[in-house]
Parts: C-alpha cells; sequence; structure tokens
C-alpha cells in the first residue's frame, strides 16, 4: 500500500468514529435528521423537502444511501427514493465542520454543513442550491435542529484567479465574507467529518486526485488574516463569547509561534497517523490544550481560569449530575476538571448556569471581554507589520468594526445589552439603588432595601447616572412589572417612583427592533427611540406648594412658573436607541437643562425623519401630567421646525426660562438658543443665513466657495467621516472629523480605493491611541452627482444585500 492510499484509509477511520461519536451524542431523532442531509441533496424530487423546480443542480459524487438513511426516510414519514445513480451530479461532497462530534458538541449545538458543488456550475445554478438549504434549514428547524448550510466553490482556497462572485459570499450574520480565508479552511480541516462525497484530503502536502477533495495547503497561512479572524470572531462573541473566547486565544496563540505554527489540524493528524482515536485527539479538546500551553507559558493563569470555564460550559456535560450519560468524552473531562483543582460549589455553578442572575452573568461577560479585547490587542499589534490582506474587502472591514463599536464602545453613556449566555430568565422581585459617596457613582443591588441584605452582595451595575441604572435593567428584563425598587436611606414614597418609572419604560424596550441592516451601519446614525424621564435625579415640584389646576387654568409656564419664575424641571434623562442598535442615556440639569437636551438631539433628530418614537416620562411628586404634556409638544415642536428648514432659512421659536426670554433657532444642521435680550445677538443670528456651520475648512487656492450641503447632512458626531470625489486633477477629498471640524485637501495621482485602503490601514494599525478608538474606523462616502443632485453613496455597498441583518 502506497503512502496515499495508507492516508486515504486512515482519514477514512477517524471520519467513521468521528461520525459515531456525532450521532452517540444526538437523540433519536436528530440522529436520522443528521442521515437525510445528504439523502436530501442527491435526490431532488416534488414532495421531498427543500423541493424548489426542477431546474435545481442535484447529485453527489459516489453517493448510495445506506440502510440507516432509508429508514430515517420513514421516521420522518418520506418516501424512500429509489436506488439509482445520478449520472451527472453536481455535489462534490457534503461536510459538517465545527463542533459536531467533539468535546464541544452539546445539546444545542448547530451544524454547519459545507456543500461543496462542482466548479462548473453557473451563478444560477449555485443560486438554486442556496435557496434549496435555505429551504432545508426551515425544514430542519422545524424539529429543533439548527442546521446551516454554506455553499462552497471547490476552487476557492486554491485558485486566485477565481472570480469575487463565486468565491465569497457578502458577508453577514453567518457568513465571515472576505474577514478570514485560510484560517478557515484550517478549521474545517481539522474538524470535518465526510457525511458524502469525496474524501478530503486534508493531511500535510496532500496530493490531488480525481477521487479526493483537495481545498488548499493551510501550512504557511498569512499574517495578515489574523487581524481579519480576530474581527470576525469578536463579531461572533456578541452572540457566543464563551465560545469565541476560545476561538480568538486560539488565533494569539497561533501569531506568537509565527511563522512556526503548529496548527491543531497539524496536531490532529499527527496523532491520527500515530494510532491515537482515543478522546484525547479531539480537535476541540486539542484547541483547549494549544490555548492551556501557550498561557501557561506566559504565567496567565487567571485567563486560564476564564478560559477553562469557557470550555467546560461548551462540553454541556454536567458532571455535578449524577444521572449524566457517560458519553465518550465523560472520563476524559473528568480527569481534566481534577487536574484543574475545581471545588465542588464551582462545578455546581457552573452546571447550573441556566439559573445565574443578573450579577453572575455580568461578571462573565466583564471577564469575557476583556480577555477578548486584550487578544485583539495583541493581534493588532502582531498584525501592524503587515499590510491589510489584499483580498479583505475594506467595506466589510468598516462593517465589522462599526459593529464591534456599537457593543465594545469606552463611551460611558452607552448602555451595553447584557449576554444571557445561557440564563432563561434573570428577572429580580426587588432592586435596590445606593449612592456611592467615596466613588461617586450609583450602584445597583438585588435585593430589598436592609443593611443586613448587603453583607457579602457586589453590585450588579454601576453607573455616575441613576437613569441608566435603570434602563440597564429594564432593557435587560431584569426590572420587570412585578419588581420593586428602592433608593437607600429614602423613604418608601421616595422609592416609589422608581417601580413606576421602570413599569413605563418596559414596553419601550420589549418592543425593541432588532434589526439593525448594513445599509444602517453604512451611512450615520440616527434616532429610532427617544425616552425622556424628567426630574428623575432632583424634583423641585416636592416643594411647591401651589395648585396643578391653577397651572391648567392660566395655562402657566412649568419653565418660569410663578412670581419667582421659577423653572420647575430640575433635570432630564434623554434614553435613546439609534440606527445602529445602540442604546445611549444622557443626563442634563439645571436651569437651561431643557434648551441644552434639545440642542442635543435635534441633529439625530433631522436624520431620522419623521420615522422616530418619542415618550416623555415624568417621574415629579407634582405637575405630571402638566410636565408629559408640555414637553411632548415641545419636542414635537422642536422636531416640526427642524424638518421644516432649509439650507437658506433659519426658523426661530421663543420660550421663557426662568426669568429668560430665549429664542431657540433652527436650520439645516441643528439647533441653538440665544438670549433675547441681548439685541445685538439677536439681530446677528437673524441676518445669518446658517446659525449653526461646521468649521471652514482651509481651501488653500482650491476654487470652492463653500462645503457641499450634502456633507453636512452626513454629519455625525463622534464618527470620522470621508467624503470622496474623483475630478480631473485628483481625488478631491472632505474629512470630517469626531467633532464634525472639516479639511479638505486633493489627493493627486490617487483613485478612490487605494485611498481608502491607505487610510484604513493606518486606523487600524498607526494611531497611537488604538486602544481608545478601537472599532471607530472611518466611514467612506463617494461624492456622485445623480440626476444633477450631488449624493454622498456609502463606499462598497451593493444595493442587493443594502437590507440584509448585521
Amino acid at each position: 500500500m502506497n503512502e496515499q492510499s495508507q492516508f486515504i484509509e486512515t482519514a477514512e477511520r477517524l471520519n467513521r468514529i468521528r461520525l459515531a461519536r456525532a450521532l452517540a451524542i444526538l437523540s433519536p431523532l436528530k440522529r436520522d435528521l443528521l442521515r437525510l442531509i445528504p439523502l436530501l441533496f442527491h435526490y431532488h424530487r416534488a414532495g421531498y423537502p427543500g423541493y424548489n423546480g426542477s431546474m435545481t443542480p442535484s447529485g453527489i459524487f459516489n453517493y448510495a444511501p445506506s440502510e440507516s438513511e432509508l429508514a430515517a426516510c420513514d421516521t420522518l414519514d418520506l418516501v424512500k427514493p429509489t436506488q439509482h445513480q445520478v449520472k451527472q451530479t453536481a455535489i462534490e461532497g457534503v461536510y459538517s465542520m465545527g463542533s459536531m462530534a467533539s468535546f464541544g458538541q452539546n445539546p444545542k449545538s448547530d451544524i454547519d454543513v459545507w456543500l461543496v458543488h462542482d466548479r462548473l456550475l453557473t451563478k444560477e445554478e449555485c443560486r438554486l442550491l442556496e435557496d434549496k438549504s435555505s429551504l432545508l434549514t426551515a425544514w430542519f428547524a422545524q424539529y429543533g435542529l439548527e442546521v446551516n448550510i454554506y455553499l462552497v466553490h471547490p476552487e476557492q482556497f486554491s485558485k486566485a484567479s477565481i472570480s469575487e462572485d463565486e468565491s465569497l459570499h457578502p458577508i453577514g450574520q453567518e457568513h465571515s465574507g472576505s474577514a478570514q480565508h485560510w484560517l478557515l479552511l484550517e478549521e474545517f480541516y481539522r474538524s470535518q467529518i465526510r457525511l458524502a462525497g469525496k474524501t478530503v484530503a486534508w493531511w500535510p502536502n496532500a496530493q490531488r486526485a480525481d477521487e479526493l477533495l483537495y481545498l488548499g495547503d493551510v501550512s504557511h497561512i498569512p499574517a495578515s488574516e489574523y487581524f481579519g479572524a480576530s474581527l470576525w470572531q469578536l463579531y461572533k462573541g456578541l452572540d457566543k463569547p464563551h465560545k469565541a473566547l476560545l476561538k480568538v486565544l486560539l488565533l494569539e496563540a497561533y501569531a506568537t509561534e509565527y511563522p512556526d505554527t503548529l496548527l491543531v489540524s497539524e496536531k490532529v493528524w499527527q496523532r491520527t497517523i500515530d494510532g491515537d482515536f482515543s478522546a484525547a485527539n479531539d480537535a476541540y479538546y486539542l484547541l483547549y490544550e494549544s490555548i492551556e500551553v501557550y498561557l501557561e507559558k506566559q504565567q496567565d493563569w487567571s485567563r486560564l481560569e476564564i478560559v477553562r470555564r469557557c470550555f467546560y460550559l461548551k462540553c454541556g456535560i454536567r458532571l455535578s449530575e449524577f444521572e449524566q450519560a457517560k458519553d465518550w468524552r465523560y472520563h476524559k473531562l473528568r480527569s481534566l476538571v481534577d487536574s484543574w483543582n475545581w471545588s465542588q460549589s464551582l462545578i455546581d455553578t457552573l452546571d447550573h448556569c441556566e439559573d445565574w442572575h443578573c450579577g453572575q452573568l455580568q461578571w462573565f461577560n466583564e471577564q469575557l471581554n476583556e480577555l477578548m479585547l486584550g487578544s485583539y490587542q495583541t493581534l493588532i499589534q502582531f498584525a501592524s507589520i503587515n499590510k491589510l490582506n489584499g483580498s479583505f474587502r475594506l467595506s466589510e472591514l468598516g462593517l465589522l468594526t462599526r459593529k464591534l463599536h456599537t457593543y465594545f464602545s469606552a463611551d460611558t453613556q452607552q448602555i451595553i445589552s447584557l449576554n444571557r449566555l445561557w440564563s432563561d430568565s434573570i428577572a429580580e422581585p426587588d432592586l435596590t439603588i445606593i449612592y456611592s459617596h467615596n466613588d461617586n457613582e450609583y450602584c445597583l443591588y438585588r435585593c430589598p432595601p436592609y443593611s443586613r441584605n448587603f453583607i457579602g452582595q457586589r453590585a450588579v451595575y454601576r453607573s455616575r447616572s441613576k437613569a441608566k441604572l435603570l434602563a440597564w435593567a429594564t432593557l435587560n428584563g431584569v426590572s420587570t412589572q412585578v419588581t420593586t425598587w428602592y433608593e437607600f436611606a429614602n423613604g418608601s414614597g421616595k422609592s416609589e417612583y422608581l417601580t413606576t418609572a421602570a413599569k413605563r419604560l418596559i414596553p419601550f424596550f420589549e418592543s425593541e427592533e432588532k434589526h439593525v441592516s448594513k445599509m444602517d451601519l453604512y451611512q450615520p446614525w440616527r434616532y429610532k427611540k427617544l425616552i425622556l424621564l424628567l426630574n428623575f435625579n432632583s424634583d423641585p415640584t416636592a416643594q411647591w406648594q401651589g395648585q396643578e389646576i391653577m397651572v391648567d387654568y392660566m395655562n402657566a409656564n412649568i419653565f418660569s412658573l410663578g412670581r419667582r419664575q421659577q423653572n420647575m424641571l430640575a433635570s432630564i434623562d434623554i434614553i435613546s436607541l439609534s440606527s445602529w442598535g445602540e442604546w445611549h442615556c444622557h443626563h442634563y440639569e439645571g436651569e437651561l437643562g431643557i434648551l441644552n437636551a434639545l440642542a442635543f438631539i435635534i441633529p439625530g433628530i433631522r436624520q431620522a425623519a419623521e420615522d422616530i418614537s418619542i415618550e416623555v416620562i415624568s417621574c415629579s411628586a407634582k405637575l405630571k401630567s402638566q410636565f408629559e404634556r408640555t414637553v411632548t409638544g415641545l419636542v414635537q415642536r422642536a422636531v416640526r421646525l427642524s424638518l421644516q428648514v432649509s439650507s437658506s432659512s433659519t426658523l426661530v421659536y421663543p420660550l421663557k426660562v426662568g426669568k429668560v426670554q430665549y429664542g431657540i433657532f433652527f436650520n439645516s444642521k441643528g439647533m441653538v438658543f440665544q438670549d433675547l435680550k441681548d439685541a445685538k445677538a439677536f439681530y446677528q443670528q437673524l441676518t445669518m443665513k446658517k446659525v449653526i456651520e461646521l468649521p471652514r475648512p482651509d481651501l488653500g487656492n482650491e476654487p470652492f466657495t463653500k462645503i457641499p450641503d450634502v456633507i453636512q447632512d452626513f454629519a455625525a458626531h463622534g464618527a470620522i467621516q470621508y467624503f470622496l470625489r474623483q475630478g480631473e486633477h485628483g481625488l478631491d477629498v472632505f474629512v470630517l472629523n469626531e467633532q464634525n471640524e472639516l479639511n479638505h485637501y486633493v489627493q493627486q495621482g490617487a483613485n478612490v480605493d487605494e485611498l481608502v485602503s491607505q487610510v484604513s490601514h493606518h486606523h487600524a494599525f498607526e494611531e497611537p491611541d488604538t486602544s481608545a478608538q478601537r472599532f471607530n474606523l472611518p466611514q467612506f462616502f463617494r461624492l456622485i452627482r445623480i440626476d444633477g443632485r450631488l449624493r454622498a453613496i456609502p463606499f462598497g455597498v451593493s444595493v442587493d444585500e443594502a437590507e440584509m441583518d448585521f
């Protein structure tokens, strides 16, 4: 027997063992569903799940259904197929990859399937196969089995000349797009199971052969790919951080050995060829082992402890439960845990992760995020010596970083959603807020306000904003309709407003639309929801002696009430949801709080047009209805006026606040307010065509008289934006920084793609303060004239994928 034949036989033996292990972990129904995956792609007939017309390609290389696969047809009430060979097979093989048949497979694991099609299939035939795959995914889901099916071109990894349309799906929730290439193939090699079709030639120095599937050589993965892969794993970590952390740390371990990296796929093969088919020769276990060896060398015991917990939780085996089925992994995991010297109480806590309360989840989330960001910084430093991977689409880099910015932002006003991981419900019957004078922040505890309850307790959330505590608890389901809120060291009457406000917030968070499309992320953010909490921190109405009915009768101004002309609005908290899916909480107080709050929200309201939900909640002891009615009317008027103005007009609305009459000026760029008693300033404002202008750029000798209006319309605080226009003498570049300060220059001898690449590389790797900026990479727009009007078109977006969720 020659070496190639020996390798094929050895690979097939490992494949049989892996398939048997996968089936052993699945329930009887899910075993039959798994067996049907290749059968339903080989036979394409009306009445079968996934049938979408006669033109869809079918047939798998060298496939014939086994007895167990035919028996699965009976179980699922499918007519058994006639025994015939498909003459022209369109599919080279069907393979699972990922955690199936490994230590990482647990009862909730999904199944990722690669469908490697014939290289001669047309684009339309591939589209039909994708449609069929989507129908099959929906059919499997009816039975509680999540099957994700990916079409793979047999040459997309190995052949540089393959077109972009054929080789890469656009990036999406389940497609890594151009973010990773060879590292994705390496994961496939180390974990694949052949369900049908050609044997995968995944061993080192494999030779091509007609009966084998050879996708490429992963022995020399380019360093630049680690950056894109780490971004992708961080993105996947938004849903499953414990799983993503293991993969990010594996990348970090790989990078430290570069260029002599010993890949997990190579370790698996070496043990296989040495005759080791034990549980220790498992792709997921060896992934953990590689990280363990790396962290032990670093003497990084704290990270290693979190990694061990993530690995244990991913396995889904509960060692504290005596009735736990003892599958092929059990004894290996038991010996591992014993070697880690874990206490029984820790094992019990991990085994009951579905019952974790919000404090435990918050702590674990913080640990995972800190570790993932630490690895990301390490990988950035590693990748910074290389240029961005040429195959990495820069538009996808922008999408990934912008999505990550919505979660890992250092903005203290942002309210981060709590990843519930495994917990079904984290609702609490009692929540108490305590103000820490030492730390100048509010602390949230999950107990009633009795001193004995706080012994040994850790605050589940902290913030300098009291409203942010309320919003965080309500957004994450910690506070529900039956939760009672307290404020420590204050009477029960003082705490009642917290409970009332929390209940009124619930519908706005429950109805939150999770949909964030690619186009949303390509464009400047805009408001989708605004919730205004009035007098939440301090309440002048508690000491007010007047009569509420007289305020209504006299149509009095609550911003300048009574003989003392007192502003009864002492504080205003703005809770907002943006089109990027970000929740923020901003606090304003003092005499001018209402005017400063309006000036803050108007730019985001203008970009939202009329598609915005606004709610006003008064937390004051008195004048509740008057506050809500007045502020709602004021905000609606501000929205109306800001939408009516044009680039050449300014609208003014007078409002008395305290003892001062203010003019509120609206134009196409936002809002400012001015004391109307200052006549000189007032007339200056009225005569100006634009009240609020972006700082004038230094245009040098360029013959521009003003900034294109479209740039000002797209301006967004907190974002770096490049507007690019190809001219006869070079590339016109307008740059808005995070403070909306504008610069302009002409780049000679450069095209749009080159400039986007250079700028992206600079911001990704060469910014001195990368930890602070992290994911705030620039947005790029092309300035193009359409039907005589200058438009800003997001760079790299196609119409087909613009509305795709991301």
